[in-house]
């Protein structure tokens, strides 16, 4: 397994100023790690200027962008709207090729409604889904579902969506951090891990001896360990600390156990 970090784990920076999308890839590398993931909503335009020059950054420094994360919706009770969201997911497939990046993290969205969620939201997203299909395979560009709320929630839905489609181009994104309560989480992650294709390693606090506040990583990796999954594991900070301490303190849970 690889550790990786995404652009949301620095976002104040980003947001800021303090920190440009092209330093991004230098300032991962610094701190030993090369697989990158870039959230869409710190693009400008996907212009191909844009895209080429965040690639080279990206080269420049030694890494390599593994993934495009993207939000939206595919479940909304708006015909119209579901369809131009697809449009728009078929063009971050192209620009997910075009940064290189072999995978991407679509936000399937709600109906709004959470027991529509699990019926008519999960055809709404495997229709979506399967329209895109053909797009992903043409780029060699694997799809992947966020336990996210909404549709992607529980692990059953998710489950539902990815073998409704195709498992060889859809599957999982584990976030370590979103399933709740506690209780239930390693039993969620343990359901959708064997299907992952990226993963975030979600962290928030940690406790005075490094590990998070909220849930066992040994235990999360461990899962991974059993179900035979490599990959990369992808740093998404979301604490009250600076961020890039919060980076740095989650690269080392994660060397911890790996």
């Amino acid at each position: 397994m690889i550790i990786g970090n995404c652009t949301y784990s620095v976002r104040d920076y980003l947001r800021s100023g303090e920190m440009d999308l092209l330093d991004f890839a230098a300032y991962n590398a610094e701190i030993g790690i090369t697989a990158l993931e870039y959230n869409d909503n710190f693009f400008e335009d996907f212009g191909d200027d844009e895209i080429a020059a965040v690639r080279a950054s990206a080269e420049d420094a030694g890494c390599s962008i593994v993934c495009l994360t993207c939000g939206g919706n595919l479940a909304s009770d708006d015909a119209a709207a579901n369809a131009a969201q697809v449009e728009l997911f078929t063009e971050r497939l192209r620009n997910a090729n075009a940064l290189g990046a072999n995978v991407v993290r679509f936000n399937i969205g709600s109906t709004g409604d959470e027991e529509r969620d699990l019926t008519v939201g999960v055809e709404r997203v495997i229709d979506g889904f399967n329209r895109l299909l053909p797009t992903a395979r043409e780029l060699d560009v694997k799809i992947t579902i966020e336990n996210h709320g909404g549709v992607s929630k529980w692990a059953n839905p998710i489950l539902q969506v990815i073998l409704g489609t195709d498992p060889d181009w859809v599957g999982s994104c584990p976030d370590f951090g979103n399933f709740k309560p506690i209780e239930r989480r390693y039993i969620e992650l343990a359901k959708v891990i064997p299907f992952a294709y990226h993963s975030h390693a979600k962290t928030h606090e940690f406790d005075e001896s490094g590990e998070d506040a909220e849930y066992s990583m040994g235990r999360v990796i461990e899962l991974y360990r059993a179900a035979g999954v490599d990959g990369v594991l992808s740093i998404e900070f979301e604490g009250s600390i600076d961020q890039k301490e919060g980076v740095l303190k989650t690269r080392d849970l994660l060397r911890k156990y790996l």
